[in-house]
């Protein structure tokens, strides 16, 4: 069976971020409808859900030749310790549910980390083997946090975990988790990053089973919390320099940011991470876009980066898919990402997977319009992409309402004002489900950098947003009810230009 984009849980016993601790909804469902034939189903169609009950954090994939191996974490009873489970993918699209790959080990979760393929055998366990390294805490003592291995020897469908851990927690730390590990060319060896309370912990090995520590990245500036999912990688720019990158979701309203991926982007210097900033910069300017991993396809020498499209402000809840579909959490689209050079400075740049364009089919191309006040488009449709470019002239606001209601009292709302762009959901706020504070999110764009292109992607609950040649994105979940379909042009204080508008309806069919 292919599910559209499933979800990927990490065990919400987990408990990862000690400020986001939620008490556990009141109820769970037990239904087995996991298929988008439901009536008045919220199943997302193009986006990785899980089959029924919690999915969050992915896992950094792997490749079996062209085959993407993905998993993410899975909890069959919600908030109790959860697994890995897998999925595999040709295009980044489409998804086939393998089921659990990686099960409880003495009743206790396996939280986060990644996937490596042992080409050369060096841990012993054979050429090619499927290793994963992963945070488990020891005897369930969440300040035993330590780093253990599994072990695959038939592509990653069943793992063997190793008895002891391979990285200890030698400080009995509560932040010790999601170990990312990154193969250093330059110096021939493996790299492993831990998240730490406002850290990276750096350690090193030559065959993936010693470990020996060799640095701690401590960001500066302001306090955006503890490390999660920490991600690191070398990566080519377009200039042809290369540079590493340290990254993490991080909580990023403590800064008056979003709680999403973060990173540096620098160099090693005698075995220290070295940043070329202090302030971090953000892949993704939402609400939802955490947990994110990238990783590197040998086949198309590209990086690619998936998130979880949630947030630990309000997480741990029941959702709308609970009743009408019996699961919660939900991945983002797989988008591409590069590093590109900014006069001094260098940024990641994202773009929605090209994969994803042959299943939509083109069906409305409008005519460039000046727009002074409301103009609703010959449209309506739950799940599909949208192009324009605005040019916000002499208006003061200038935006694109999506998954409108008949009345026009519901809408999603992103756009260009004279702060730069944002995206604003709290006019589609279900008072059973709300959002606030967390609304309302933006990106500065300075007027001379005027007109923008913009691609949008509408789900049944959800809206990413792609903005001036993916410099900005903001990803969002969208509790979208039934009638909340049509797309309209807004605009206060002037007239705006739209230009480029193309809508095309997700077929499902590439």
């Amino acid at each position: 069976m292919y599910l559209p984009f499933a979800t990927s849980c990490k065990s919400l016993c987990h408990a990862k971020l000690p400020q986001f601790r939620k008490e556990p909804p009141m109820h769970s469902f037990s239904s087995d409808r996991v298929n988008s034939a439901v009536p008045h189903s919220l199943r997302a169609q193009y986006h990785v859900t899980a089959p029924q009950q919690w999915l969050n954090d992915p896992q950094r994939p792997f490749y079996h030749g062209h085959e993407c191996n993905m998993y993410y974490l899975y909890s069959s009873s919600y908030y109790l310790p959860g697994e890995w489970r897998h999925l595999v993918s040709h295009d980044h699209v489409m998804f086939e549910d393998q089921g659990i790959a990686i099960h409880l080990h003495e009743g206790l979760g396996v939280w986060s980390g990644s996937c490596v393929v042992d080409k050369d055998g060096t841990a012993g366990f054979g050429k090619n083997a499927i290793l994963v390294f992963a945070t488990q805490p020891s005897h369930g003592d969440d300040y035993q946090q330590e780093q253990y291995l599994w072990h695959s020897s038939d592509n990653g469908n069943t793992f063997s975990r190793c008895e002891k851990p391979v990285i200890s927690n030698t400080d009995h730390s509560n932040w010790f988790r999601d170990p990312k590990i990154a193969w250093d060319e330059d110096e021939r060896r493996w790299i492993a990053a831990i998240g730490r309370d406002h850290s990276v912990a750096l350690y090193r090995s030559a065959n993936l089973r010693v470990w020996q520590y060799l640095s701690t990245f401590t960001y500066q500036g302001e306090d955006i919390g503890g490390v999660e999912c920490p991600d690191l990688f070398s990566m080519v720019a377009d200039d042809g320099t290369t540079h590493w990158i340290i990254a993490g979701s991080m909580r990023g309203v403590l800064a008056g940011k979003t709680n999403t991926y973060a990173y540096w982007i620098g160099r090693f210097i005698d075995h220290e991470f070295v940043p070329d900033h202090e302030a971090p910069k953000w892949l993704d300017e939402g609400w939802d876009w955490y947990a994110a991993v990238t990783w590197h396809n040998p086949n198309d020498g590209r990086r690619y980066a998936i998130g979880w499209m949630n947030n630990w402000d309000y997480a741990a809840r029941t959702v709308p898919t609970d009743a009408t579909d019996n699961f919660n959490g939900m991945l983002s689209i797989v988008r591409t990402i590069r590093l590109a050079s900014n006069g001094d400075e260098y940024e990641l740049l994202s773009q929605p997977v090209e994969t994803l364009d042959s299943y939509f089919s083109q069906n409305l191309i409008i005519e460039d319009m000046a727009v002074q006040g409301d103009r609703q488009l010959a449209f309506s449709g739950t799940a599909y992409r949208l192009t324009a470019t605005i040019d916000r002239s002499s208006a003061e606001k200038a935006s694109i309402r999506v998954g409108g209601s008949v009345d026009g009292s519901r809408y999603c709302e992103f756009g260009l004002d004279s702060a730069g762009f944002y995206m604003d959901r709290s006019h589609c706020e279900r008072w059973d489900f709300p959002f606030k504070p967390w609304t309302l999110s933006r990106s500065e764009i300075a007027d001379e950098a005027c007109p923008i292109e913009i691609t949008a992607f509408v789900d049944r609950q959800s809206v990413e947003v792609f903005v001036a040649e993916g410099r900005h994105v903001h990803s969002d979940q969208i509790y979208f009810i039934e009638g909340d379909e049509h797309v309209s042009l807004h605009t206060e204080g002037g007239e705006a230009l739209f230009t480029d508008i193309r809508i095309a309806s997700w077929s499902g069919v590439a």
